[in-house]
């Protein structure tokens, strides 16, 4: 596994303090900027982790950690910051997806402690694989060599084992792998010696692991039937009902990119006249992230089912569980809003999650910023609670980032403008149906398959 880390800071004495505290157990590389960082990337990855200052000049830190993401989704991603800012912390989270944050000065014990635990959560990544059998060719970079056929073993989003070689491969090597109409380049990494079990073995490396060549369809699983199950038993942990309101019309739906996914929304009956309006993001995909998100829902409603505690108290006690019960870097942006028909109002905490849009009758539009951190990372955990008012003809949307990160042609995203336009044109119908004019249009822009979940909550004052 590689030991390969990235420091980006546009400080150069800041990175040679950390070339010289580190350089001794780690292969460190540097850059001064975001634009350098990612050129280091793309040309000399994968990096096992990127190290990058919050307040650079040109490209800040979140800026760089959005398209490092893009770039080597595997990539551990860590945050230095010399001030604690709850919105850029936000930002971070949702676009970065950062495993850790760091405070400024860094002493060398807190670095290594932070960099031996990213090592090792992203080698359980790489060993998250499935064993499946499909044909591949090799397309080898020397002049002349026609492309070769082969077989994987087993296969992840960061590299692949392959069998049944016809010619055997360096290691360093440079291949192109095609599966189907899909390709991506990967760099040989270990060779299978001659009178072995596993003798005609190559494992590769992904140099692209954002480009998922594989696209596996459900029937080419061999435990597909386990994973129909645990999507229907998934189903059942997202609304069954509709708490009742006079002032307030809502629906919610959820379009997962995979068997299993996630992301999590909810309805919770907070007593007559009064609904929770709950969307969460877990931090990953597939069983690992859907584990977390029942674990979640699981938390929530047994928290929420004690009748007792105020939004502050109610969300704490969420944290602390979910805090105490996963690993460090999994994590959850969390919104809950408590709406009153008596009221109007709307009391929200917002962990670390996208803004929801307030769209006024009149058209003006307000963000429901964080109030708190993500759940999870952080066992000293506070919240402030927000509030807004809800007027007859105002539209609510709640969403993840699955929504405005559809990626369309040339790698635009939906992004919030285009959710907004959509909103306004459709404002004067019901939720339900401006929830489908959005899923529509997300699709409708979409170039290729989804990537992520797709979630929507949208509630219209009557």
């Amino acid at each position: 596994m590689t030991k390969k880390i990235l420091f980006v800071d546009d400080e150069p004495a800041a990175l040679k303090c950390y070339r010289k505290m580190l350089q001794s157990k780690f292969d460190v590389a540097t850059a001064v900027s975001g634009e350098d960082g990612l050129v280091l990337l793309r040309n000399h990855g994968p990096f096992a982790i990127v190290v990058s200052d919050m307040q650079m000049a040109g490209m800040d830190g979140v800026q760089f950690l959005k398209h490092a993401r893009q770039i080597a989704p595997n990539t551990m991603r860590l945050v230095l910051t010399g001030h604690a800012d709850l919105n850029g912390a936000a930002k971070a989270v949702n676009e970065g997806c950062i495993f850790r944050f760091l405070m400024k000065p860094c002493e060398k014990s807190v670095l290594t402690e932070a960099i031996t635990a990213a090592l090792a959560h992203y080698g359980e990544r790489k060993e998250e694989r499935v064993r499946i059998e499909l044909p591949v060719r090799l397309c080898r970079s020397a002049p002349g060599l026609e492309p070769r056929l082969a077989y994987t073993v087993d296969i992840s989003n960061s590299g692949v084992r392959l069998a049944g070689l016809e010619e055997p491969l360096e290691r360093g090597e440079i291949v192109k792998v095609e599966c189907g109409d899909r390709r991506a380049p990967f760099r040989v990494v270990w060779t299978d010696a001659q009178d072995t079990a596993t003798e005609g073995q190559a494992g590769l490396e992904c140099l692209t692991p954002d480009v998922d060549i594989w696209k596996l369809d459900l029937g080419q699983l061999k435990d597909a039937e386990p994973l129909m199950r645990a999507r229907v038993v998934q189903s059942r942990l997202l609304p069954q009902e509709k708490p009742p309101l006079e002032t307030l019309d809502y629906a919610g739906n959820c379009i997962q990119a995979r068997t299993i996914g996630g992301d999590y929304y909810d309805f919770l009956d907070m007593g007559p006249g009064e609904v929770g309006f709950v969307l969460a993001d877990v931090a990953g995909k597939g069983i690992a992230a859907a584990l977390l998100m029942a674990n979640l829902q699981g938390c929530l409603h047994s928290e929420h089912g004690t009748g007792s505690k105020g939004l502050p108290q109610l969300v704490a006690s969420v944290n602390r569980h979910f805090y105490n019960h996963t690993p460090r870097d999994r994590y959850a942006t969390f919104f809950l809003g408590q709406y009153s028909d008596a009221t109007r109002t709307l009391h929200y905490v917002n962990c670390g999650h996208n803004p929801p849009l307030l769209l006024r009758k009149g058209g003006a539009v307000e963000r429901l910023n964080a109030t708190a951190t993500v759940l999870g990372l952080f066992l000293d955990w506070e919240c402030s609670v927000a509030e807004a008012q809800l007027e007859p003809g105002d539209v609510l949307s709640i969403y993840t980032d699955g929504v405005t990160e559809t990626t369309g042609h040339s790698g635009e995203e939906f992004g919030e403008t285009r959710l907004l336009e959509t909103l306004r044109r459709n404002r004067a119908l019901e939720a339900a149906s401006i929830l489908q004019n959005i899923e529509n249009a997300a699709e409708q822009f979409r170039l290729g398959e989804q990537e992520d979940d797709l979630t929507l909550v949208i509630a219209r004052a009557r």
